[in-house]
């Protein structure tokens, strides 16, 4: 048993100590919008592209899926839609997606996942109704300040 708790410590600090060097040193440029549009474009491939507006289409299910749990007074729902988004789905991200954002995304992306998280894990553990809807204004919040300084497009 300890030698399996020793190797995951291991492979545990090996990914922690990749995913940081892919954070702080790789990114894309960020291109400056035209005048009548004031946010910053983050161009991708359009197969990345399509993958980070369908995570941000699964962002709004999970959070109306939660607020729905919400709705309902089921804390098992509200686990099981913010968990989606959670810490789980950061592994599922592909690394080439993660190599060309920039880190100011970077950011924001994982925050949210981590505010998605906070929402799976406060509501399995002691699920309160006034907690839970503090976590989603900061995850909205989020959502809102990521959308108002980036827009996303496909490179030429």
């Amino acid at each position: 048993m300890k030698k399996i708790l020793i190797i995951s410590n291991v492979i545990f600090v090996i990914t922690t100590l990749v995913l940081g060097y892919i954070l702080l040193f790789t990114g894309t440029e960020m291109i400056k919008a035209d005048s009548e549009d004031n946010r910053i474009t983050v161009k991708y491939a359009p197969d990345l592209r399509d993958l980070v507006m369908s995570e941000m289409r699964d962002y709004l299910e999970v959070i109306n899926e939660v607020h729905q749990g919400m709705a309902e007074n089921n804390p098992e729902m509200i686990v099981k839609a913010a968990t989606r988004q959670g810490k789980a789905a950061i592994a599922e991200t592909p690394a080439r997606l993660l190599k060309l954002s920039p880190l100011a995304c970077k950011q924001m992306g994982f925050a949210g996942h981590d505010l998605f998280q906070a929402i799976a894990d406060s509501a399995r553990v002691n699920y309160n109704p006034t907690t839970t809807s503090k976590q989603l204004a900061a995850l909205t919040n989020n959502c809102v300040t990521c959308h108002k300084v980036y827009k996303v497009d496909y490179t030429n």
